[in-house]
């Protein structure tokens, strides 16, 4: 269309130039929307930061003073030094003895020319690995003939059947479970650093034998997840057999379980924590804990955070730049006030009190935003109102985060497994999956070892034993 054309149809019909002008500002603003949801990171959207790229906008950082400070410790620094091995731990000792004074220079010879060895010194231990031999056991299955002419040869006990020990059998499961080591990698460092042949066929059959060893100690935790008087629930997209599925975390105070669904709904939950669940569930916003729960709960105020920023940097209205900017603001105080809380500098009372009217103020910019002409801070606006009764639990109740930030730690290794195996093959890899996951995340929570934990599961299932406890650490 050219300039004399479009002024002839506006002198002719104006009604034209209106209903350009609407499907401009319609075409727009769709544009203006997919170009913030382009540009979205993991700061002001649920987008992992994995997702962020080399590319992405760095964090701002802190505003230095103009006094240069050196990269490092500053001055006042208090180290972390490496403690010394006790002197009767020690394998190997060397006596150091100088061979010339620093101060005058002369030959040091205890006993001669007045030189004398003292008792006190100072202690330099260097820590290295002997090599690596694996340790064979060898069973000789005698044979015995009896009178009756029969010849019988011994059997194999039941803990050596599988011709690999307990502690190698859990070495290889551990690297799987807590460093993202592949079957084929396993294989490698087994011949490579142990200086022992295995194939790849025996690595799995070792992996689902101590997947059955975690059964009893899964289950158990499984059962005792509903008594739990606060969990954090998570989700996240999983794969197996080239079919979606859902990968479920929920954690209490000193235990975690996993569990791997094609359901990503609210069954989950009440097949794992029962019809009603009477504890507090902290969660995300999302519909399947609302249509679970109906008791106490607490919303995670970072997803809060990381949406009310989306609007933010989409800035696509002066109600999106007002809200976003009014209710952070208000975040921030109540937020100070937790920590204060959480550095002891004041009590529950206080903290309650002194948020009464931060509560207050987010409370009417919701109320004056719900009616909004963006769509997103309508939604945003309502959506929070209507989660309202369970967004200050946090304030009330001990041992209640206003974060679900345990969960998300919980399940980010899971997720970094996940990019490495791109997920399972079989129902029994689901399975293996679950209780690796369970069992180790379980034992760090519990400041446990979950390498001897894993081998003593193996031990119990091999010689027919009580398996070890998930539910608390050992005294």
């Amino acid at each position: 269309m050219t300039r004399e054309e479009a002024m002839a149809i506006a002198h002719s019909d104006p009604e034209i130039i209106v209903e350009i002008l609407l499907k401009l500002s319609a075409r727009i603003e769709e544009l203006e929307r997919k170009v913030a949801q382009l540009t979205k990171d993991s700061s002001n959207s649920s987008k992992p930061p994995s997702t962020d790229g080399p590319t992405a906008k760095p964090k701002p950082k802190r505003r230095r003073s103009s006094r240069k400070r050196r990269p490092g410790a500053q001055p006042g620094h208090k180290g972390h030094n490496r403690e010394s091995i006790p002197a009767e731990d020690v394998d190997l000792l060397h006596d150091v003895v100088p061979e010339t004074c620093e101060g005058c220079r002369s030959s040091l010879q205890p006993g001669k020319g007045g030189a004398e060895l003292l008792a006190g010194y100072l202690r330099h231990q260097v820590i290295d690995i002997p090599p690596i031999t694996p340790h064979v056991t060898e069973y000789r299955l005698r044979q015995v003939k009896c009178g009756c002419g029969t010849i019988t040869f011994g059997t194999i006990p039941q803990e050596a059947k599988s011709g690999f020990g307990s502690r190698i059998t859990a070495l290889l499961v551990y690297l799987t479970a807590c460093h993202r080591v592949t079957r084929r990698g396993c294989q490698e460092i087994a011949q490579t650093l142990l200086g022992m042949k295995i194939s790849l066929g025996s690595v799995c059959k070792l992996h689902q034998e101590v997947s059955q060893s975690l059964e009893a100690s899964y289950e158990e935790a499984r059962r005792a997840l509903s008594d739990q008087p606060v969990l954090n629930v998570d989700e996240t997209g999983w794969r197996s057999m080239g079919k979606r599925m859902w990968l479920w975390i929920f954690v209490a105070s000193n235990m975690a379980l996993f569990t791997i669904n094609a359901s990503r709904g609210s069954k989950v939950l009440k097949g794992i924590l029962g019809k009603v669940y009477t504890g507090i569930l902290c969660s995300d916003r999302y519909s399947a804990y609302n249509a679970f729960h109906k008791g106490i709960r607490q919303v995670c105020w970072a997803h809060i955070i990381r949406d009310l920023r989306g609007i933010k940097h989409a800035c696509r209205s002066p109600d999106a730049v007002q809200f976003s900017k009014w209710t952070l603001k208000e975040i921030g105080r109540m937020f100070g006030f937790w920590h204060a809380f959480g550095d002891e500098q004041s009590d529950r009372k206080t903290l309650v009190l002194k948020t009464v009217p931060v509560r207050a103020r987010m409370k009417r910019c919701l109320q004056i935003h719900e009616h909004s002409s963006d769509r997103e801070v309508r939604t945003l606006a309502k959506g929070l109102l209507k989660a309202w009764p369970h967004l200050f639990t946090f304030l009330e109740f001990n041992g209640v985060e206003p974060t679900n930030n345990s969960a998300e730690r919980g399940i980010r290794p899971a997720v970094q497994w996940r990019k490495i195996c791109f997920g399972n093959r079989s129902e029994k890899g689901e399975v293996l999956t679950a209780r690796l996951l369970t069992a180790t995340r379980t034992c760090l929570l519990q400041q446990r070892n979950p390498f001897e934990f894993i081998v003593d599961s193996i031990e119990a299932h091999r010689n027919g034993l009580t398996p070890p406890s998930l539910l608390s650490a050992p005294r």
